[in-house]
């Protein structure tokens, strides 16, 4: 049967420079992530011109389409029709090409977290808005409702190094339910209550900011569990399931054939599951400590340091998310949460997409074509749920100045939430159910507030700067 995207697609592949010159294809919520053998073949300018391509990026390795809310059909169509490969690790660079480091990190975060960001986002909605219906006082937290709704929303984030496991295997091309099994021996609840159950053995690097204390030792080297275990963690499982993959093919060709089946995923994990927990998991856990302590520190060298991390963020994040260059902040922020139960990073940077509701609103209400209205509009309305890229390529990008505006403004707001040590504890919704993300647990509604602050402030100065600022003669270009 005919699909009504068969032209696009087979356009798409065509000036990507065709089936054979696609070595990965991934998507997220608006976009056709290529990882190409030669991205000199792609004819950028025919892609750009298609009916239903709103905009190209070539950037972090990879030839990003932009199709919007399509993307899920037309990445199914193009995987079925052509066969192409969705789970090459992206970091392996194509023959003739030259590594780059920078890409093969950018591609490998969005290639391990892109397959859970929609039900990411949506666990983080459903937790989010629940808890603060419970600290409204709107749902009791006793009662059945709440308890299988938070079930849903947190257990998610709890159980995430499973997913992330079978996410990463997919990506390192190793079985995914070896890397699924790791991340079950990061999560098990007498691992992650062993600092209840049992009394502390020992400490290390005591009396630095990176002491990690030790309940048992295997073969006299401390076991390091952190305060909150390695559940909602990112960056161990993925180190751990990229060796993992290693030693998977390492014993595949090494191994008898007639033992190979049942001994390769024994030693794998025999070897794969310690080291996680005496050196992959402390080392990594380390470093994102170090990278929250400098944030914290910059966010608490008085009201200065938090306006300019704010300002920073706020206005810089939208810019990373355009050339799909986010996945790292992402990652940390979700990575600091884990440890540390909140994030600074995020709390500025997720202020974009409310940007973008002023701003769209502002454009409809201000344009007199009717072109622009007809695509200010609908994006205004995608703006409010989270998504910014039909705005962002139809209209902002294009006339160039509402851009600038877009990026000062989000400027301005993210300094107000820095000046006022904003917080969020969980990264899942965004647009109008961001606003969820900064509700404390534990009931405190005070980052909510101070997020409101500093969203309002950087919105009406949006609504104000562009609607004072907006020209109509750049308008009639479009």
């Amino acid at each position: 049967m005919a699909n009504k995207y068969d032209a696009l697609a087979a356009s798409i592949i065509q000036n990507v420079g065709g089936k054979e010159n696609v070595v990965n294809l991934a998507h997220c919520f608006t976009r056709l992530r290529f990882t190409l053998k030669d991205e000199s073949k792609v004819n950028q300018e025919e892609l750009r011109k298609l009916q239903g391509v709103i905009q190209l990026i070539m950037a972090g390795g990879q030839c990003q389409v932009v199709v919007g809310s399509k993307v899920d059909a037309l990445y199914d169509l193009i995987v079925e029709t052509y066969g192409l490969s969705t789970n090459s690790a992206d970091n392996e660079s194509p023959a003739g090409q030259k590594h780059n480091p920078v890409n093969a990190l950018m591609n490998t975060m969005s290639g391990v977290l892109a397959p859970t960001l929609g039900i990411l986002t949506a666990a983080g909605i459903i937790k989010g808005v629940i808890s603060l219906f419970a600290s409204l006082g709107w749902i009791s937290t006793t009662s059945g409702l709440y308890m299988l709704l938070y079930a849903v929303g947190d257990g998610f984030f709890y159980f995430l190094p499973i997913l992330l496991g079978f996410s990463a295997a997919r990506r390192f091309k190793c079985s995914e339910y070896l890397g699924a099994a790791i991340g079950t021996a990061l999560v098990y609840p007498a691992m992650v209550n062993i600092g209840s159950t049992m009394e502390v053995a020992g400490t290390i690097l005591a009396g630095t900011p990176f002491a990690m204390d030790y309940y048992n030792t295997l073969f006299g080297i401390p076991i390091i569990m952190p305060g909150s275990g390695y559940t909602s963690s990112i960056i161990p499982i993925m180190l751990a399931v990229y060796l993992a993959s290693k030693l998977e093919k390492t014993f595949k060709k090494s191994l008898p054939e007639a033992i190979r089946g049942i001994l390769t995923p024994v030693l794998v994990l025999l070897i794969t599951v310690p080291l996680t927990y005496i050196v992959i998991g402390p080392v990594s856990q380390g470093i994102c400590g170090a990278i929250f302590m400098l944030v914290k520190a910059l966010y608490e060298c008085g009201v200065v340091g938090g306006i300019i991390a704010g300002a920073l963020v706020g206005g810089g994040f939208g810019v990373l998310v355009m050339f799909g260059l986010h996945w790292v902040i992402i990652s940390l922020a979700l990575s600091n949460i884990g440890i540390n139960g909140f994030d600074y990073i995020m709390a500025s940077g997720g202020i974009g997409p409310m940007i973008g509701v002023a701003q769209g609103l502002c454009i409809t209400l201000r344009t007199r074509s009717k072109k622009v209205r007809d695509l200010a509009l609908p994006s205004f309305i995608s703006q409010v749920c989270g998504v910014g890229e039909p705005l962002m390529y139809s209209i902002l990008i294009p006339l160039k100045k509402p851009y600038a505006i877009n990026i000062l403004s989000g400027a301005v707001g993210g300094a107000v939430m820095g000046a006022l040590r904003t917080k969020i504890y969980l990264f899942g919704g965004s647009g109008i159910f961001g606003f969820a993300n900064y509700v404390n647990p534990t009931g405190d509604m005070s980052d909510l507030i101070k997020a409101l602050i500093g969203t309002g402030i950087g919105m009406a100065f949006c609504f104000i700067v562009q609607w004072l600022t907006y020209d109509f003669e750049a308008e009639k270009k479009l």
